[in-house]
This record gives C-alpha cells, sequence and structure tokens, in this order.
C-alpha cells in the first residue's frame, strides 16, 4: 500500500537536500536545552566546591559572570567572530542587535528564486532560516 508524503515533508526544488526541517528543530531544541541547562549547572559547580557559608556568593558569582558573557556576546563578540573581517583572523567588532544584520544574517543564497535568465525573481519570496539552526 503506497502512501503520499505531505506536502510540508516534499523536497522542494528551491531547497537545498541539505537543508532539513527535521534537522533544523533539532538543532535549535539541542541548543536551547544546552542554554537553559548551563546556568544551574554552573551554579550547582559552584556552589558545591566551597564552603557552605559561601554557596549563594559563589552561585551569584556565577550568574553574574554569565550575564556579563551574555551581554559581551550580543553587543561586540558575535559580530567580531561572525562579521565583516578586520584581519585574516580578527573580525571587527560591533552590535549584533540591529534589524539590518540580523535579516542579512538569516538569509541563505542557495535558496533564492531565479528567472530563467538568472535574475532573481524577488527579494521578499527568499525563505529566512536563523543563523544558528546553520552552524
Amino acid at each position: 500500500m503506497a502512501t503520499t508524503v505531505p506536502l510540508a515533508y516534499q523536497n522542494a526544488t528551491g531547497i537545498p537536500n541539505w537543508l532539513n526541517k527535521g534537522d533544523n528543530a533539532w538543532q535549535m531544541v539541542a541548543a536551547t536545552v544546552v542554554g537553559l541547562q548551563s546556568m544551574p549547572g554552573l551554579v550547582i559547580l559552584y556552589g558545591s566546591i566551597v564552603k557552605k557559608k559561601w554557596a549563594v556568593n559563589s552561585a551569584f558569582m556565577a550568574l553574574y559572570a554569565f550575564a556579563a558573557v551574555l551581554i559581551c556576546w550580543v553587543t561586540w563578540a558575535y559580530k567580531m567572530s561572525f562579521g565583516d573581517e578586520l584581519l585574516p583572523f580578527w573580525g571587527k567588532a560591533g552590535p549584533a542587535l540591529g534589524q539590518k544584520f540580523l535579516i542579512k544574517q538569516a538569509k541563505v543564497p542557495e535558496t533564492e528564486h531565479k528567472y530563467n535568465n538568472g535574475t532573481i525573481e524577488t527579494e521578499a519570496l527568499e525563505p529566512f532560516f536563523p543563523m544558528a539552526t546553520l552552524v
């Protein structure tokens, strides 16, 4: 008995084979779970290796460090890693919160819809995917 594949799970001609919806969903779920586990894990680790009277202080120090790294990553480190090149191994620092920067990072150029003559059909029809799911 043959069953048909639902339209949502069929491979479209404009989307490359390596861009699988299930893979992207799993990567987003896994990254979210790791992010949620990081802070409690650090609090338990550092709270358990000091004396009992310093456990709360150590837990808050881990929280402050985690928050500081998050702020540094968003304000300059992400763009320094994935933005414009300054040196072969170093990028230009800058905030990664602007709409133009985020939209530019989300484009997947291999999924552009083109006419037969090679021109792009329209920018608005390009699919957008989060950069985090492509790493």
